[in-house]
């Protein structure tokens, strides 16, 4: 091909897309030494397309915001107008869905804050873009979103135009209701077209499909979409609520502005974080990977140490919630809480026996399940809300949503409602000893007995099994896969709706604590006394690091792995470099695993002792 320079300095590389207007091309800037996206009208096309091209650039020359595609340079050259534009090598928002509940869904929320705060840039300067699709939102390799493609976008006051010439422009999947009647828009039809790219995105299914494109502008003028929780129950109620506002069929009835969907998902998002605390293994995907944590983890002292009323051992482990840390410590629940101005004081709830699970904590309540084999249901004062019986020992922390899910050892999975009624039973072919994992629209529990089992969460009905070898602890999942620890050490990458094994990595010894996992990688110990970390999507090792015996899980935070052992180490690992940051040593057996929250660390001793490294 022969090179092409436009002005002397924007030297073509290789094509990026072509549409009926124009094309875009990869370019390198000479001048500036800095890769641009060039769009390239062609030479045939109708002078009001030619107008739509300017329109765009007059739309992007208006804006500056970290959020919208940055106008650098228009020109012409040889007949063909073009302008050029910064360069987004990013895929589309939507690759960042489904939601499920961990970490990869906190960041699809923080994505789309960062969107409407770009929408109310372009609406607080008279913009509307008028064609938001998945394909036009593109993310950034540092998580920023970026607002694109504005060949639609006109300002409010020169929308008479538009509407007078009977254009219908736009994506029909994505159109509002007055958009697709042909009707004068505000910037509320943005907002409802981008409440169907979240749609699309947090559910991964369209708001409507049809035949046609007016089977589906139908739809969108005439018929209600199915609830977001309905389609992903991962979705948080809150955020569910707000997508469904946004695609209110009047534009009086959505959100009044970009502002306040923005404010509505920030509130959400704090809430959110403080729920993955709160859950065992940071929410229902179960990846470990929390929220927040020590930011310098290489300068944690030790801030003090508590007894807590009863020995802390395996599967037991700490969540937090509001500025207070809970912990099942013998007979009850210890409460441990940040803010005391003594500096930390220990408030317990007896419970009558053992507890032998992890508790859980939302936002009015506790729940928490004794050796006696009964799940125990508290307020936040230490009311009683309900009491649910089963036949053994639960050593599985139940799994709060909708409905409350709970894996028992004599061999049940029971869906509770909020009063406690049953509302279905699962009955497994041996112990269920772990907590279940909900992710990608299933709910997944492993016996003793080595069977996985996949079941729909509303009903129960079960989808499929596979044999794995016997599993003990929970099943982390993330981009795409589940990471099934067995007990005899192996690890099996396993995709759950194609239904097979990705890779297997054996560790050597039994597994009793499950693996935390982040983007790119898996990290796993076993009783074999090594810390390995795992390349998440071919099973490769990356590094390994002699640590002890670890019978806990593995906990992560802003790049750190905290780890605790049967020696009374306490670790903190670097998770690019396997160099350790942190240790403290001489705690005494450790079995659950140490929990990063709010700019400290928390670990339980076997003995009943809570240190705090802040």
């Amino acid at each position: 091909m022969v090179s092409v320079k436009l002005a002397g300095r924007y030297r073509l590389e290789s094509p990026l897309g072509e549409g009926g207007m124009a094309e875009v091309w990869r370019a390198l800037d000479e001048r500036m030494d800095r890769a641009v996206a060039v769009k390239l009208l062609h030479t045939y096309i109708h002078p009001t397309e030619k107008n739509r091209f300017f329109q765009e650039v007059k739309a992007l020359s208006k804006l500056s915001h970290p959020g919208v595609v940055q106008v650098y340079d228009l020109g012409e050259e040889a007949g063909r107008t073009y302008f050029v534009m910064e360069l987004v090598e990013g895929g589309s928002v939507e690759r960042l869905g489904p939601f499920e509940d961990g970490m990869e869904g906190l960041h699809l929320i923080e994505a789309a804050i960062k969107v409407l705060d770009a929408l109310e840039h372009l609406h607080t300067r008279g913009v509307i873009h008028r064609d938001l699709t998945p394909r036009n939102i593109l993310v950034a390799a540092d998580g920023q979103p970026k607002v694109m493609d504005f060949g639609l976008a006109y300002l409010v006051q020169e929308s008479r135009h538009f509407t007078r010439t009977g254009y219908t422009l736009g994506t029909p999947e994505y159109m509002a209701p007055e958009q697709a009647k042909g009707l004068a828009l505000s910037p509320q039809a943005d907002l409802y077209s981008f409440g169907a790219v979240l749609y699309r995105t947090f559910t991964g299914k369209s708001l409507f499909e049809g035949e046609n494109d007016q089977s589906v502008l139908y739809q969108h003028v005439h018929e209600a979409p199915k609830l977001v929780h309905a389609m992903n129950p991962a979705v948080p109620a809150e955020v569910s609520g707000l997508i469904n506002s946004l695609l209110a069929k009047a534009p009086a009835e959505r959100p009044s502005s970009a502002a306040t969907a923005k404010a509505v998902l920030e509130e959400s998002l704090r809430d959110y974080r403080e729920t993955l605390s709160g859950t065992p293994r940071a929410g229902a995907s179960r990846t470990g990977h929390y929220p927040s944590g020590p930011a310098r983890p290489e300068r944690l002292e030790l801030q003090g140490t508590f007894d807590l009323g009863g020995e802390v051992a395996w599967p037991g482990e700490l969540v937090a919630r509001d500025g207070s840390v809970w912990v099942g410590a013998g007979q009850g629940l210890a409460r441990f809480e940040l803010l005391d101005p003594a500096g930390g004081s220990i408030t317990r709830q007896r419970l009558g026996d053992e507890v032998s699970a992890p508790p859980v904590v939302t936002a009015d309540r506790l729940y928490a399940a004794a050796w006696d084999g009964r799940l125990t249901a508290i307020s936040r004062t230490g009311r009683p809300i309900l009491s649910f019986p089963t036949k053994a020992e639960i050593t599985a922390a139940p799994l709060v949503g909708e409905l409350v899910y709970l894996a028992g050892r004599d061999g049940f999975l029971y869906a509770l409602d909020g009063s406690g009624s049953l509302r279905w039973g699962f009955q497994a072919g041996g112990n269920l000893a772990a907590s279940p994992t909900l992710y990608r629209g299933l709910l997944f529990t492993a016996s003793e007995e080595g069977w996985l089992y996949a079941l729909e969460p509303g009903k129960g009905h079960l989808r499929y099994k596979v044999e794995t070898g016997p599993v003990h602890t929970v099943i982390p999942a993330r981009s795409g896969l589940l990471y099934i620890p067995t007990w005899d050490g192996e690890i099996h990458a396993f995709d759950p709706l194609a239904r097979e094994v990705k890779w297997s990595y054996d560790l050597e010894g039994e597994l009793w604590g499950a693996p935390a996992v982040d983007e790119t990688r898996v990290y796993a110990s076993s009783w074999a006394g090594r810390l390995y970390s795992l390349d998440a999507a071919t099973g490769d090792e990356v590094w390994e690091l002699e640590v002890g015996k670890v019978t806990g899980a593995l906990s992560l935070a802003h790049g750190m792995l905290y780890l605790g052992t049967e020696e009374g180490r306490v670790l903190a690992v670097d998770t690019h470099t396997g160099r350790m940051a942190f240790e403290a040593t001489g705690l005494g057996p450790i079995q659950a695993p140490p929990l990063p929250y709010r700019g400290a660390l928390y670990v339980a001793t076997l003995a009943g002792k809570l240190y705090r490294f802040a």
